[in-house]
């Protein structure tokens, strides 16, 4: 399948062993999905419970496991769900179809679309959840001149870049509530910034930048633009849409995640050297696919930069 550049292609080969900070958003989830399944009030015994943007499998698997765990807790699993692990056809479903091989928990099956248009048929949806995915564009409005990513860029493209998040954002909803059935619930996590504005990724973007400028020339940092946007909490909130698409906002905030890896530190518990390690490799696992589309050649050049000018970063 052919693909254009600067567009989401998905993970690395190395994203399940290296997705630890996003395991780390889905156990902050918790009390949001025990809410959600709280709410959840269906007619029919049989479930379907959807992960959109599920990538290798790893993640998604254990949080569909507290899905079920907690249905079950609840009294409202009559008969094992049917689980929808959903992300794009270019996806790794090897590695997915493989963990689902040897766990055999549940009865799991994988759904090949970007979650920006219609993936399973309408009225069929009893639970929808996405973490860490929806940050991604569906496409990018055009590339970045002078950086890699939309908050470095001119105020035309910054506004370019929220427009283009909020097309994503309107059909994300929109399809997904065609698919939900009366009185299903969708449980979000959206990577967002903090109410100062200071935006916790940006710093490694600028990063990725500086160290890219000693490789590559004008043309190919051109293609290097990130197809990713982070909205504020303002931006996940629009009540219009909601009522449009006959959907009741239960509870919306802003929560605050403290990765494992960067608490270890702090904690003395890893030395710099091993925090940046840590770090770049989860960074290579989600940028790897996108500098992929500048070249072998440039790729492996790439991958051989210093890790400490990749990711310095102090908290």
């Amino acid at each position: 399948m052919a693909t254009k550049s600067g567009t989401t292609v998905g993970m690395a080969e190395s994203y399940n062993e290296n997705s630890d900070p996003q395991l780390a958003i889905i156990n902050l989830m918790i009390p949001y999905i025990q809410m959600g399944i709280d709410e959840l009030n269906i007619a029919s015994s049989s479930l379907v419970i959807a992960d959109f943007g599920s990538s290798h499998g790893r993640n998604s698997m254990i949080v569909m496991k507290i899905f079920i765990k907690y249905l079950q807790q609840a009294n409202k699993l009559v008969t094992p769900p049917l689980v929808v692990h959903n992300d794009l056809p270019t996806n790794d479903w090897t590695k997915l179809f493989q963990l689902l091989s040897e766990d055999k928990s549940y009865q799991g099956v994988a759904n090949g679309y970007s979650f920006y248009e219609q993936c399973l048929p309408a009225n069929s949806l009893s639970m929808g959840f996405t973490s860490s995915s929806m940050h991604w564009l569906s496409k990018i409005p055009f590339n970045i001149a002078n950086h890699c990513f939309h908050t470095y860029g001119e105020e035309h493209e910054r506004q370019a870049y929220k427009h283009q998040a909020k097309v994503d954002f309107n059909s994300f909803i929109e399809h997904r509530s065609r698919e939900l059935v009366s009185g299903g619930v969708l449980v979000l996590s959206i990577p967002s910034y903090h109410d100062q504005g200071i935006e916790s990724m940006s710093n490694y973007f600028d990063q990725l930048y500086i160290c890219a400028q000693s490789f590559f020339n004008e043309q190919e940092l051109l293609k290097l633009t990130i197809p990713l946007y982070l909205r504020s909490l303002s931006e996940c909130i629009d009540y219009e849409l909601f009522d449009r698409c006959s959907l009741k906002l239960i509870k919306a905030e802003l929560s605050q995640l403290k990765v494992p890896t960067l608490e270890q530190y702090r904690n003395d518990q890893l030395t710099f050297d091993q925090l940046v390690k840590i770090f770049a490799k989860a960074f290579q696992s989600t940028m790897e696919p996108l500098i992929k589309q500048l070249g072998p050649v440039f790729l492996l050049t790439f991958l051989r930069i210093p890790s400490k000018n990749l990711l310095i970063i102090h908290p």
